[in-house]
């Protein structure tokens, strides 16, 4: 083979290898190694298909070698230019978030104020002992806001069903109106007065008539 005829065989398989490893893009990608850039494979490509160019022609076939060099090498190039890069695992969706747990019922403990204590004989004025117990009550409200409560007063069976009834609602009256003076709010109330319609003992006797005579306050 001609010299000059080994020269065009390795510029063409130089221009087929580079044009086969062309992109849009011709500037270096940074996230690729040098041997893997565009101008390195095709360097490569077209001096391997130069050689296969070179070897396979004789000094008659000389333009057939020179196709079958130039179209190896832009293989070769194409082979080596060729993105490696795992494509990317998709990531798994992520978990729902589990819903909220319901906020618990704020507990009230129910209350029970005995006549004998928190009361005056036959009055529905509150004795300091019955204001240090609904101080604790009204601070559980306070802290509770949506909390209600009904107050119920009840007696015992001794006099007219009519005077018992008019005292146990001023007791009950007589327990909102200091809870509302302790900062709660009077729309969280009901007072209520049965007067001798609900004992929870015998009227018969004297610890059960006492125990009915109560003012009772627990959540609506």
């Amino acid at each position: 083979m001609k010299k000059s005829t080994t020269g065009l065989l390795l510029g063409s398989a130089l221009v087929v290898g580079l044009a086969g490893c062309a992109t849009p893009n011709t500037t270096p990608s940074s996230d690729r190694p040098w041997y893997q850039q565009p101008v390195t494979c095709g360097i490569a490509g077209s001096l391997i298909g130069g050689s296969i160019g070179y070897a396979t022609s004789g000094s008659s076939d000389e333009e057939e070698g020179a196709a079958t060099g130039a179209v190896a090498g832009a293989a070769i190039g194409a082979l080596l230019c060729a993105d490696r890069t795992p494509a990317p695992v998709a990531e798994p969706e992520p978990m729902p978030e589990p819903e909220p747990e319901p906020e618990p019922v704020p507990d009230f403990e129910p209350v029970t104020l005995s006549s004998e204590v928190n009361f005056a004989f036959d009055s529905d004025a509150l004795t300091p002992a019955a204001e240090s117990t609904l101080d604790e009550v009204a601070r559980r409200l306070r802290e509770h806001t949506d909390v209600r409560i009904r107050i119920e007063g009840h007696t015992d069976s001794v006099g007219s069903a009519q005077y018992n009834q008019g005292l146990s609602e001023r007791r009950a009256n007589s327990v909102r109106t200091y809870l509302e003076s302790q900062g709660v709010a009077g729309d969280r109330m009901i007072a209520v007065g049965y007067g001798l319609e609900r004992p929870v003992a015998s009227n018969d006797t004297d610890e059960g008539r006492a125990l009915n005579r109560r003012v009772e306050i627990d959540r609506q």
